[in-house]
């Protein structure tokens, strides 16, 4: 059996972020909405038992089982009892590490297609593994945009008009932040501070617009405060940085003005900068299966 989806980037277009827990994690307050901008996955599931493979080409140090993808069949391959082999290849577009939740998303969408595989219905024990694999599995297990509280496994769907955006991704590996050092930044700067209650959820609006993480992050890494104003030089009607960054991203008007900005900023950036336009979408991609791969020249596709 094969079965292939999009795996969704995301923005944060509002991040809130609670006190240091005990266990190390904080409470957040985020409304994500998923992009139009995705990464292909490919599940092929054996006919016979197997392991777990993860492939993604052009990116060697990306494969085996420390991809979250794997991990996410893994896991799957546990709770429900199955053997089979399970192979799994992700094409990326998404920028690593970049704030934009590729690797979260890829991981969800093999747990999609697996329970399409699988016939399971089980959402409760899908969600708590899509946690148990990372903090924004969830979001990505759910039907669209939403508000995520807790760690992030409690969503609240959201309706959020189309927002077009124009992403700004450094490629230099010395900009990168991991959302570890991102949030233990948040921390440092916040001692000796009250910090406040997170927000409830509410209906979206572009006064909302924010990230608890991006002062900190710009701080350590000022060359995106540059990003933000070349932004907002072109056009965007507001700027922020994308959950831990180093992606930041402005809002336009409509999608020309979008694409009319992206194209003086890469001619200013070069290729130091990858410079992506995107629309908030309002739905996860369905799953599409070929159920007899030895017919492929004819699939049958069904999608959910």
């Amino acid at each position: 059996m094969r079965f292939v989806t999009l795996a969704p980037a995301k923005v944060n277009l509002v991040l809130r972020v609670g006190a240091l827990r005990a266990d190390g994690f904080h409470d957040i307050a985020s409304l994500m909405v998923p992009l139009d901008l995705g990464d292909p996955v490919e599940v092929r599931i054996g006919s016979r038992p197997g392991p777990v493979t993860c492939k993604v080409p052009g990116r060697p140090e990306l494969d085996g089982p420390g991809n979250l993808a794997a991990r996410a069949a893994e896991k799957f391959k546990a709770a429900f009892g199955v053997d089979r082999a399970i192979a799994i290849r992700n094409v990326k577009r998404i920028p690593v590490t970049a704030g934009l939740g590729g690797g979260s998303s890829a991981a969800a969408a093999v747990l999609r297609c697996l329970a399409r595989a699988f016939r399971v219905k089980d959402d409760r024990t899908l969600a708590r593994l899509a946690l148990e694999v990372g903090s924004d599995v969830p979001f990505f297990l759910g039907e669209g945009p939403a508000w995520a509280r807790g760690q992030g496994e409690r969503l609240r769907p959201a309706k959020v008009p189309v927002q077009h955006l124009v992403l700004l991704f450094p490629e230099d590996p010395a900009l990168g932040i991991r959302a570890g050092e991102a949030y233990r930044w948040l921390d440092a700067s916040r001692q000796g501070r009250e910090v406040p209650d997170l927000p409830r959820p509410r209906p979206f609006g572009r006064s909302l617009l924010g990230s608890d993480l991006e002062p900190p992050c710009l701080e350590q890494r000022p060359v995106l405060e540059g990003f933000l104003r070349r932004l907002s030089g072109a056009g965007a009607a507001a700027v922020m940085m994308s959950g831990s960054g180093p992606t930041v991203f402005g809002v336009f008007e409509d999608r020309r003005s979008a694409s009319k900005a992206a194209t003086i900023i890469s001619k200013e950036v070069g290729r130091a900068v990858r410079v992506l336009v995107a629309r908030t979408v309002s739905r996860q991609p369905g799953v599409t299966s070929w159920r007899s791969p030895r017919s492929a020249s004819s699939p049958s596709t069904r999608r959910s």
